[in-house]
């Protein structure tokens, strides 16, 4: 049984009704909610919504529904002039939901339905759970399939082809691999009796370490003598770049120029001293203290202090500005003299510090330059001592080669006929591996083409089987009900290209003629949608 609570759908403000296992019949007389209980069964398994399945004057409702197995809910909310849903329904399957609203719910909005009364083609809506099957996808990716069996079919076959030759190939590497170790094996219990050889290895041995250390002594020495070859290029490069100004007068002009400087800062000291003084005289009223006064109207008449002459207050000023303006004169010589014995200072410190930079340079090329001459010396000598020792090693080396050619050549023979013999084994394997699918993969590929064509015919078929049915039931009704028609059927148009079925178009006879559905009658035309709908 089927527990349903409905909340403000359609007509029901509130409701708990039940469905009971096989048929459920409600009567009840108009506007008693039995279009408004088809509404809450529709919202329930996952119809679609519409702004009209609220109830009047509300923003939410809801319908839940109770099974054996579980509970779902779906609720309704307005917004604006849309009614959006949450909470899960009974069918989620996108396929499952339009089948239901095509093919379940039958009141008289049905699609199917209304296509019958305003004379719509019925294909649409009758193929519509099909269309959402993806049939052409689906055949495509079985397609895709196939193609990829049918290549791994035909590797398996050439796989098959190949495996004699393949093994005919492994059983020649694996007599050749036997006969290649049993020869190593004779020349190894040869060489192991005879002593000498073992100490021809040795002494070998011995002089590949003696020459390698006078090898890596000559590199030493290349890399010191280039180390030193390019120091030198530096220092030559760098003292020809180094010039030192010849300039012997330098000191003596430098000499008379600080005196010069001491002498003008001497006289402007004793210059600044006496203006000082003579200005301290005046501004703080010590006349009366050097000299004797006569205070006049037009100025102040006294005797020098320093000449003993007579003079005024007004001819000392004017001689305090000469003052002034000599001792200004002596500062600015004294600044141009600063400037001039810092310049040439510089220029001293200058030449100073590149004459010792380039008794460095010539000091530093000296020593260079016998370093570069005790190391070519040297490295003629350990050149020498190479060629000695190489060719010792050459000797040496000429008396094992013959036994060693012999066991090397035939430990690489050993060695590629080895790694051969491996990958054709593998080869071997992996084509074995392949013929014995064989078999699965034409299985695979039967299957797979089975499958590509029932769901090309598929469409067809259901078609075909809806339009029997369709007729079928039609017959029942005119036998049961005696309408004013007499054969009602659905015409197949087939695109002759494709075969494909492009329209179900709806033909009616009555008194042996066709008629529309305008000619029928309310009733007999809801007889028919509903007849097409079951069909469907």
């Amino acid at each position: 049984m089927w527990q349903l609570e409905v909340s403000n759908i359609a007509g029901i403000r509130d409701g708990e009704p039940t469905v009971e296992p096989g048929i459920n019949a409600v009567q009840a007389s108009n506007w008693q909610g039995k279009t408004s209980l088809v509404t809450a069964i529709r919202t329930a398994l996952g119809g679609s919504v519409t702004s009209t399945m609220l109830t009047d004057g509300t923003d939410e409702g809801y319908v839940r529904l109770a099974t054996p197995d579980r509970t779902y809910e779906r609720r309704l909310q307005r917004a604006d002039e849309t009614v959006a849903t949450t909470g899960q329904p009974y069918l989620t399957d996108e396929r499952q939901q339009a089948v239901a609203e095509l093919f379940a719910f039958l009141d008289e909005h049905n699609r199917i339905r209304t296509a019958v009364r305003d004379g719509e083609d019925l294909t649409p809506h009758l193929t519509e759970p099909l269309e959402r099957e993806d049939i052409e996808g689906q055949i495509r990716r079985l397609q895709s399939e196939r193609e990829t069996v049918e290549s791994e079919l035909d590797r398996a076959r050439q796989a098959a082809e190949k495996l004699p030759a393949k093994a005919e190939t492994v059983s020649r590497l694996e007599t050749k691999l036997a006969e290649l170790e049993a020869e190593s094996d004779d020349l190894r219990s040869d060489t192991e009796e005879n002593g000498e050889q073992s100490e021809l290895r040795e002494r070998l041995k011995q002089a590949r370490r003696e020459r390698e250390q006078v090898s890596q002594r000559v590199n030493r020495l290349e890399g010191k003598i280039e180390s030193l070859e390019a120091q030198i290029a530096d220092k030559e490069r760098e003292l020809e770049e180094l010039t030192v100004s010849a300039d012997p007068d330098l000191p003596e002009t430098l000499a008379e120029k600080e005196t010069a400087l001491r002498e003008i800062e001497q006289e402007i000291e004793t210059l600044e001293g006496l203006y000082n003084a003579t200005k301290n005289v005046l501004d703080q009223g010590h006349l009366d203290v050097v000299a004797d006064v006569d205070r006049r109207i037009d100025s102040d008449y006294l005797t020098c202090w320093v000449c003993g002459s007579d003079t005024t207050r007004g001819d000392i000023e004017r001689q305090m500005d000469g003052l002034s303006e000599a001792i200004t004169d002596r500062r600015g010589e004294r600044s141009k003299l600063q400037s001039t014995v810092s310049e040439l200072q510089e220029r001293q410190r200058k030449t100073k510090q590149k004459r010792r930079r380039k008794q460095s340079l010539e000091d530093g090329l000296n020593d260079l330059r016998t370093n570069l001459a005790d190391s070519r010396e040297e490295l003629s000598n350990a050149e020498d001592e190479l060629a000695e020792r190489s060719e010792r090693l050459e000797t040496l080396e000429t008396k094992v080669q013959e036994t060693d050619d012999r066991r090397q050549s035939l430990d690489q023979e050993l060695a590629r006929t080895e790694t051969k013999l491996d990958r054709h084994r593998e080869e071997r394997a992996e084509l074995e591996s392949q013929a014995q699918r064989r078999e699965q993969l034409q299985e695979r590929l039967e299957s797979l083409s089975g499958q590509i064509e029932a769901l090309r015919s598929r469409r067809e078929r259901v078609i075909g089987r809806a339009r029997t049915a369709f007729t079928e039931a039609l017959e029942d009704v005119v036998d049961r009900f005696d309408p004013s028609f007499e054969r009602a059927r659905l015409k197949q148009h087939v695109d002759p290209d494709s075969g494909r079925t492009e329209q179900l178009e709806l033909l009616i006879a009555r008194d042996g003629r066709e008629i529309s559905v305008d000619a029928l009658s309310e009733g007999e035309v809801e007889l028919i949608g509903l007849i097409a709908s079951l069909a469907g």
